[in-house]
């Protein structure tokens, strides 16, 4: 897969647009919450010299398609192991950011055996809750804890104008489609919680968090660190929550030296 890539793989039951290119060990970027795999743009540029760069759109993002279902962090962990395998790799560097770093968490806990290298940025270990946001985000969650619809899809109109406006002038065929897939996404974080659990993951993992993060503090960072037997903790300084974009070619150098010095066929603990 050394050239440029984008493309459609059956995985599961569903199928996932995926991008790839590169040379090296496959490492996979798993983007956040609202946004698709373009989150990465910038960031993947300064990986693909070392490694065979992989980024996909999770369920209900980009043009990654699965029958709408209510699902978890677990669902779009066991997904992502479904891709590895239909990509033919025996195993892979994951790396996630903000809500990926979320499935990145339960893809090492779930799927061990495809883990090599693990990177965790700008996330969290701790559950997605209302007493941890604010504004119209905790509006949305309470909405959702209470199985609300009508108030949640009302905040999500008012969060994300573009999920519950129409693709194009007069289509309004898909404004509840994406207006509902964002909803099922903000849904798949209420079930989240790996504290506690951490320390099954036996992956070398980097968890990466900028200094000036307003969204996930960095004591949420050093927590996890605290926790994975075998993590390192990178701090960005000038870094708010997307790292990824603000400086990303300072990231990827640590990350790529960190990711080479992981065995490939590192044993399991």
């Amino acid at each position: 897969m050394a050239e440029a890539a984008a493309s459609l793989v059956r995985t599961g039951m569903g199928v996932t647009s995926f991008r790839a290119e590169g040379a090296g060990p496959p490492l996979i970027l798993l983007h956040g919450l609202q946004i698709g795999q373009e989150l990465f743009d910038r960031l993947r540029v300064h990986l693909q010299a070392s490694f065979t760069v992989v980024t996909y759109d999770q369920r209900d993002r980009g043009n990654t398609a699965f029958e709408p279902s209510v699902y978890t962090t677990d669902d779009l962990a066991d997904d992502l192991a479904a891709l590895i395998e239909a990509l033919g790799f025996a195993r892979a560097h994951v790396l996630g950011t903000s809500f990926g770093g979320m499935v990145a968490q339960a893809f090492a806990l779930r799927h061990a055996d495809l883990l090599d290298g693990l990177v965790l940025g700008a996330t969290s270990q701790a559950p997605f809750r209302t007493e941890r946001v604010a504004g119209p985000v905790a509006e949305l969650l309470s909405a959702l804890e209470r199985g609300d619809e009508e108030r949640a899809r009302a905040v999500l109109a008012r969060m994300a104008p573009a999920a519950a406006s129409a693709v194009a002038v007069g289509d309004s065929s898909r404004r509840p489609e994406r207006s509902d897939g964002l909803m099922r996404r903000f849904g798949a974080t209420l079930a989240f919680d790996t504290r506690g659990r951490l320390g099954q993951i036996a992956a070398e993992t980097l968890v990466v968090h900028g200094r000036e993060d307003a969204a996930v503090p960095v004591a949420d960072a050093l927590s996890m660190v605290g926790e994975i037997r075998r993590a390192d903790a990178l701090l960005l300084a000038g870094c708010g929550h997307s790292w990824e974009n603000e400086h990303p070619a300072r990231a990827a150098s640590a990350i790529t030296a960190f990711l080479n010095a992981v065995p490939i066929d590192q044993a399991k603990a």
